[in-house]
Formats: structure tokens, C-alpha cells, sequence
């Protein structure tokens, strides 16, 4: 019989087809919303130079750059230069009534060249100090954006929500109107009486107010998002009124925890912070340990006067030059323990970043499993979600078609348009609510697309 052989590759079939599916995993970017809704790649894009959250951070990094600058001087030559003029007069007597005068003038110059010598590595010590701290700048630019992202989705899909809701809104009062309409035909028709005038316009009354204050808090939210980019402006009609449904497998999120919780927690943004701040702690502890210690310099001067003195008849013109070379060593014997004082907050320091550092990564982790949880709950909600919407939509689809074969109503269109746009909104809820799981996800392990719009740069350095 040949029904064993084709049953036995129907379940072949069927058990192979799962794996493939999951295996087909779609890349991270075609999972995020900015994906399906172009306008939202061009805000996070352009909110890297506009947003004022960036602009500070840009502001700090220069601020460090600045620093690093003054912090490398110390290492290298100082070389002064100085010119002065100087004009005496006197008079000295040599007799009764008489004096012999004196004047005195010339031009002074001199130019001094110190270079450090050798201080025990604390002057590099604090160079290396900038250039960690460069490095903590720039990654704290690159965790800002990355959160920064996050936002923007979110407030962006929340404006969507809103337009969304408006929509609704004013559907009801169109609806709550065209009922006060017919209530007040029933009126002048002596079917209906004063009392259901007053509630239909109520009704009218209520649905307005629920408008009103959609509208303003669609305004709101699109200001919120403008100051939070840093637009100019933002149309209304540039704003979508549709929720993208999201591409998801669902294995990816687990293959993503196991590869962040082997190699990509430690290469956070924060980690790293934590990691060069305790190297800045040894570097200020080598500083400490070597202040009373003695500290050679080298100094060269060179020096010109050129000196006119006139005593009465008399004129001497003395040129004057002079050089110097001298190695000095300074000692600090003792500073009244300042130095230890100095070395304990090194320590002290090193131990809370070492400290922070691993409260940091316990709680990241955590987060990461729960996150991972919670994008699971959330597409089971949306898959619950999109099947009453499906039917909701399979019914007003064919109350219109009623309609066009005149067996039904336009109250019934009406009723299935209002259930319609009531099960749409719960769907495109269900998806911003995934997406803003599956975005913070992504973000939190920080392997979020959006960071390919930072500079090489802060890539390279910071990660």
C-alpha cells in the first residue's frame, strides 16, 4: 500500500519544516521597526548630530580632548622668552654746588628652555589618565545614543498610537453626531422626547471632549519627539497610521542571550567604563606612591644686556651674555600624610569601580533574561491579538458587502467600522508593545543596528 510510505514522508515533512523555518532567522535590522517605516531611520540617523543628548556628550568629549592636551604638556619642554627696557638717571655731588649726573639705560633679553627629567612615571601616569578618560567619554557618547535610540522608537510608535487614537476619537464624535442628528429628526417627528435630545447631545458633548484632548495629546507627543531629535518640525502627515506587524523567530532571542552571556556582557559600554576607570585608579595610586620621592629637572637659560651708562662726559656701552645650565632636584620630605591620604583614595576608588563593575554586570544579566521572557509573552499577546483583529476585519469586510447587496445597513457598517478600528488599535498595541520589548533587547546586549550610525571611531575605541 502506498498511503504508508507517503504518511511517512507527510511527518518527515513536517517534522523538518520547524527547523528550517527557525533556522531561516531574519537579520536584526528587518526585526525593528525603523525597517518597515523609513521616516523613523531618518530621525534616529539625524538625532545623532541634532539631539541636545548628543550635542552635550559631543560637548564633554571635546572638554576631555581639551584636558588630555593639558595633561600632556607636563611632559614635554617649556620654553619662556622675556624682553625688558630699563632707564635710570642719578646724580651724585662732588662739591658745594656741584654734581656729577648719571644715567643708565639698556634692553634685557633672556629666554629659558625646563624639560622634567625623571618622575618616577607619574607625569605619563597622568597623561595615560586622560587618554582613559577620552576613552570614557566616548563611551559614554555610544551608551547614550544607544539609549537614545530606544526612546525615539518608543515616543515614535507612541505617536503612531496617538494618531491612531485620534483617528478613533473623532470616528465617535462623527458617530455621536449623526446619532443626535436622528435623534432630533425622531424630535420633530413627535417620536422622540426633550430627555433624548439631551443625552444624544451629551453624547456629542463627550465624544468632543475625548477629541480635543487626543488631539492635544498627539501635539504633545509629536513635541515631546521633535525636542528629543532635535527636529525643526515633524508634519502630521508624515506620521504613519499603521503599526507594522514584526518579522520574529523565536529562537533568535535565546541564540542572543547565550552569545551576550559568554562574550558580550564584559564588552559593554559601562563594563568598559568601569574597566578604564579602575585602570585609572592605579595610575592615581602609582602617582601617590611616588610623591615623596625626590623629582629631577632640567633647566637652560640664555641671557643678553645691552647697557648704556653715561657719567658726565663719560660713555661705556657694556654688552652683557650670559648662560646657564642646571639640574635640579626637588624633594617633598613631607607633606603632613597627604600622600597617604592620596594613595587610600586610589585604593578606595578602584575597589567601587571593581564593586560597580560587577553589580553592574548581575543586574544587566538579569535584565537581559527577563527581557527575554517578556518579548515571548509579548508575541504570544500579539499573535492573540492579530487573530481578533483578522476577524474583526473579516466582519466589517462583509457587513460592507452586505451593504452592496442591499441586505444589510449602514448602522451595521458603522458598528463593524467602530469594532474594527477598537481591535485595531489592541493589535498595533500588541506590536509597539513587542517592538519596544524586542528594541530594548536588542539595545541592553547592544548589538542594536542603530549603533552602525555611530562613527568608526567610537566603534572601535569604545567596544
Amino acid at each position: 500500500m502506498l498511503y504508508r510510505p507517503l504518511k511517512l514522508i507527510f511527518f518527515t515533512v513536517l517534522g523538518v519544516l520547524p527547523a528550517v523555518l527557525s533556522a531561516q532567522t531574519p537579520p536584526l535590522s528587518a526585526t525593528l521597526p525603523e525597517n518597515f517605516l523609513p521616516g523613523l531611520r531618518d530621525i534616529l540617523h539625524s538625532a545623532l548630530q541634532q539631539s541636545p543628548q548628543m550635542i552635550a556628550r559631543d560637548i564633554d568629549l571635546a572638554a576631555q580632548e581639551a584636558s588630555r592636551y593639558q595633561s600632556a604638556a607636563q611632559e614635554w619642554p617649556s620654553l619662556n622668552g622675556s624682553a625688558s627696557y630699563f632707564e635710570s638717571k642719578s646724580a651724585v655731588a662732588t662739591g658745594v654746588g656741584a654734581s656729577t649726573a648719571t644715567s643708565n639705560k639698556g634692553v634685557i633679553y633672556s629666554l629659558g628652555l625646563s624639560q622634567p627629567i625623571y618622575h618616577w612615571g607619574a607625569l605619563q601616569a597622568a597623561t595615560d589618565i586622560s587618554h582613559l578618560q577620552i576613552k570614557i567619554s566616548e563611551c559614554q557618547y555610544a551608551d547614550a545614543y544607544r539609549q537614545l535610540a530606544t526612546m525615539i522608537r518608543a515616543q515614535y510608535l507612541s505617536l503612531i498610537m496617538q494618531k491612531l487614537q485620534d483617528r478613533n476619537a473623532r470616528f465617535s464624535l462623527d458617530q455621536a453626531k449623526a446619532s443626535l442628528a436622528v435623534v432630533q429628526e425622531r424630535f420633530k417627528n413627535n417620536s422622540a422626547v426633550a430627555g433624548e435630545i439631551t443625552n444624544a447631545q451629551l453624547a456629542v458633548d463627550d465624544a468632543s471632549l475625548a477629541a480635543d484632548r487626543l488631539a492635544e495629546e498627539f501635539a504633545h507627543a509629536k513635541r515631546v519627539l521633535l525636542l528629543m531629535a532635535g527636529l525643526p518640525e515633524l508634519s502630521d502627515d508624515s506620521v504613519p497610521e499603521e503599526i507594522p506587524k514584526p518579522v520574529y523567530s523565536a529562537g533568535t532571542t535565546g541564540a542572543l542571550m547565550q552569545d551576550f552571556g559568554r562574550e558580550g556582557l564584559d564588552k559593554t559600554f559601562q563594563a568598559q567604563v568601569y574597566d578604564y576607570q579602575i585602570k585609572q585608579s592605579d595610575l592615581n595610586y602609582r602617582i601617590a606612591k611616588y610623591r615623596l620621592l625626590p623629582r629631577l629637572d632640567l633647566g637652560l637659560s640664555v641671557s643678553e644686556q645691552n647697557q648704556t651708562q653715561i657719567v658726565g662726559a663719560l660713555v661705556i656701552q657694556s654688552p652683557i651674555l650670559s648662560d646657564s645650565v642646571a639640574l635640579t632636584a626637588n624633594w617633598s620630605i613631607f607633606d603632613g600624610f597627604a600622600t597617604r591620604g592620596a594613595k587610600l583614595g586610589a585604593l578606595a576608588s578602584k575597589r567601587a569601580a571593581e564593586r560597580n563593575r560587577q553589580n553592574y554586570l548581575d543586574q544587566t544579566l538579569e535584565q537581559a533574561r527577563y527581557l527575554e521572557r517578556q518579548i515571548g509573552f509579548a508575541a504570544r499577546a500579539m499573535a492573540l491579538a492579530e487573530v481578533r483583529f483578522s476577524s474583526s476585519e473579516t466582519s466589517l469586510h462583509q457587513a460592507e458587502d452586505n451593504l452592496k447587496l442591499r441586505v444589510g445597513s449602514q448602522a451595521s457598517v458603522d458598528q463593524a467600522t467602530a469594532s474594527f478600528y477598537q481591535w485595531q488599535s489592541i493589535a498595533f498595541s500588541a506590536r509597539v508593545d513587542f517592538f519596544s520589548r524586542w528594541s530594548e533587547y536588542l539595545s541592553l546586549l547592544e548589538i542594536d543596528p542603530a549603533l552602525g550610525n555611530l562613527p568608526a571611531h567610537f566603534n572601535n575605541n569604545a567596544k
